[in-house]
């Protein structure tokens, strides 16, 4: 089997989809609002937030802490034909503006195709209001891996790197972002930081899914080869 077909095969058994941690990140909420009265208007300017400012299609080798980063592997098969292997807007980015314009070419890393905010005008009215709030919230949950030492990346404890682990690895990102509290061993999140920076985030959801698509078209790369790139 020619080497492309293998990658092919390869992405198609990691596809990710994001959309299933937003639902399983979801809350539902019933608000009561008894008694208000305006007292007064006023008028506050909200002002733009972080640090950097990026540009749609920005490429870079690793992301920042921004959102908006969307992480991408491409390699040109011939004819016209590209295999894949992450977000699939950053992935046609890259081969609409040429990122691996011939044959065999290969190419990977992070696009941001997100948007910078803007400074916007608001206008706040103060309101007093007795609120009676009942909230209920669906938390996800990352299956407990056996106790004792797990391989980097493996965090479901399966004894394999695969999909599922890239999927734990960013559903306990996108919760610790927004502030769910996730049930997970301290193994589990050591074997999620495979940078070794001591923290979880994008960049070691990217070494990951490359790792994975390397040994899925047959290069047996240690995790040494992967980081050190």
């Amino acid at each position: 089997m020619k080497l492309w077909r293998k990658l092919l095969a390869a992405v198609t058994a990691g596809t990710i989809c994001l959309g299933s941690i937003g639902a399983m990140l979801s809350v539902s909420a019933e608000t009561e609002l008894d008694s208000s009265a305006v007292s007064e208007n006023s008028t506050e300017v909200k002002a733009s937030k972080g640090a950097h400012t990026h540009y749609y299609g920005e490429f870079a080798n690793h992301p920042d802490s921004c959102d908006g980063w969307r992480t991408f592997v491409i390699i040109n098969v011939g004819n016209s034909e590209y295999a894949q292997m992450g977000d699939s807007e950053a992935c046609q980015y890259a081969i609409d503006h040429g990122f691996a314009p011939n044959e065999n070419d290969e190419s990977s890393g992070v696009i941001w195709l997100g948007t910078n905010p803007t400074t916007t005008a608001t206008t706040k009215v103060t309101t007093k209001t007795t609120t009676k709030t009942t909230t209920t919230t669906t938390q996800p949950s990352v299956p407990t891996a056996k106790e004792g030492s797990l391989d980097k990346g493996d965090i479901d404890g399966s004894g394999s790197l695969d999909s599922t682990d890239v999927f734990y690895s960013m559903l306990y990102i996108a919760n610790a972002a927004v502030g769910n509290t996730v049930k997970i061993s301290k193994e589990q999140i050591t074997a999620a930081d495979v940078d070794e920076n001591n923290r979880v985030d994008s960049t070691d959801v990217y070494y990951l899914m490359y790792y994975i698509a390397l040994h899925g078209i047959g290069i047996d790369v240690s995790w040494d080869d992967v980081l050190a790139k």
